[in-house]
């Protein structure tokens, strides 16, 4: 995700990702929650649980290298073992009804496990089922045409006895950073677990762009809301579904807001700036002759006369005037990112940039598509950065 901050903590619609997870599980019929953090995030996380009163208790992972092995394992130090249990990912966005599928079948069997079906390859672990969608095994990675099913392994399992996995976990040996999933296949040779087969929303925030995947997701599921406490001249036009305006907004004279749109706490809509498809965090200015499309801007972001398209920005960037995000390749193939050491396709025909926090954007810079700004860097005045 770098750039990025923690992405537990992004907002999507003033609200961060952690409680749009919280919620929906909590609409699904999962209760008693254990969230696992670490040390750095420990603090807030607790923070924001505490504010938005949903019944947690806090475990901080003990050692990081351990992976999702070592943060189950912690979170099982608080269930006993003749209690089920309910794993989710800490980046899994699905519809709240399949939980309740997922918990209905896994008290039938020995646990069961969310299947999202997929037409179309998928990076990820596939699930071989026989009649009736009982589990036998789960294949890694098994390459494009390779598929024993059409049913990706999603982080949504049920466990009836938390004792079984845990078990399992102290069983399991790895060099790899897999250690949970081979506790996984373990349990499948002895237990009957049951997938249970799913067709709808499903986002994973694992590489940037993900963000705008999530953003979209959850601008199309809200309904227009505009506050009262909000300002909006009688000039401005809002065009569309799925407008929220909260508290303080401010949108000035022949500014277009274009739904679906979301405008936080105290935020600006400058004077002919055009704002669509995007989400402008709480104090982020969307500047005079601005235009944000299909974007994402954290907290405290600035803009003026700038254009930001299908990009991600996070918390306290300034884009200086003229500055712009290019998010088209001129030969119109998909966008290409920096992950790590390796060119990750991103599968996005529009991808702009990737700014991470505290960032300067100079006047006249150029970030061109994929292009991937360090937290509190500084991009001079007409810079092209790649």
């Amino acid at each position: 995700m770098e750039p990025l901050g923690d992405k537990n903590l992004l907002e999507f619609c003033g609200k961060p990702l952690i409680l749009h997870l919280l919620e929906n599980a909590k609409k699904g019929g999962a209760k008693n929650f254990i969230v696992v953090v670490n040390k750095n995030n420990k603090k807030e996380i607790a923070t924001l649980l505490q504010k938005a009163k949903i019944a947690t208790e806090i475990k901080e992972q003990r050692n990081l290298d351990e992976g999702m092995a070592g943060g189950v394992l912690d979170g099982l130090g608080l269930v006993s073992y003749n209690e089920s249990v309910l794993v989710l990912g800490g980046n899994d966005y699905f519809d709240a009804e399949v939980l309740k599928k997922i918990i209905e079948q896994g008290q039938k069997h020995d646990g069961a496990i969310l299947a999202k079906e997929l037409q179309n390859y998928f990076p990820g672990g596939y699930l071989q089922v026989c009649c009736k969608n009982f589990i036998t095994s789960i294949i890694e990675k098994p390459g494009e045409g390779n598929e024993p099913s059409k049913l990706v392994n999603i982080v949504a399992h049920y466990f009836s006895r938390a004792g079984d996995l845990h078990e399992a976990l102290g069983k399991a040996k790895s060099n790899k950073d897999d250690v949970y999933e081979v506790a996984l296949s373990l349990l499948l040779k002895t237990k009957k677990f049951v997938a249970v087969p799913y067709k709808g929303v499903w986002q994973a925030v694992k590489y940037p762009w993900h963000v705008l995947e999530l953003m979209e997701i959850v601008l199309a599921s809200q309904k227009t809301k505009i506050s009262k406490k909000a300002q909006i001249a009688k000039s401005a036009k809002l065009n569309g579904l799925g407008i929220v305006v909260e508290d303080g907004a401010r949108i000035f004279d022949n500014a277009v807001v274009q739904g679906p749109c979301y405008v936080g706490k105290n935020a600006v809509v400058g004077n002919n700036a055009l704002v669509r498809n995007s989400i402008i965090g709480e104090n982020s200015v969307a500047g005079y002759n601005t235009e944000i499309a299909r974007s994402f801007l954290a907290r405290n972001v600035t803009t003026h006369i700038a254009y930001v398209g299908d990009s991600v920005i996070d918390e306290g960037v300034n884009f200086g005037a003229f500055s712009c995000t290019a998010n088209l390749r001129l030969d119109k193939k998909t966008v290409r990112v920096k992950i790590k050491e390796e060119r990750i396709d991103s599968h996005h025909e529009k991808l702009g940039a990737i700014v991470g926090g505290g960032a300067q954007i100079g006047i006249h810079a150029m970030l061109m598509p994929g292009a991937k700004i360090d937290a509190d860097d500084f991009v001079e005045p007409g810079q092209i950065k790649k």
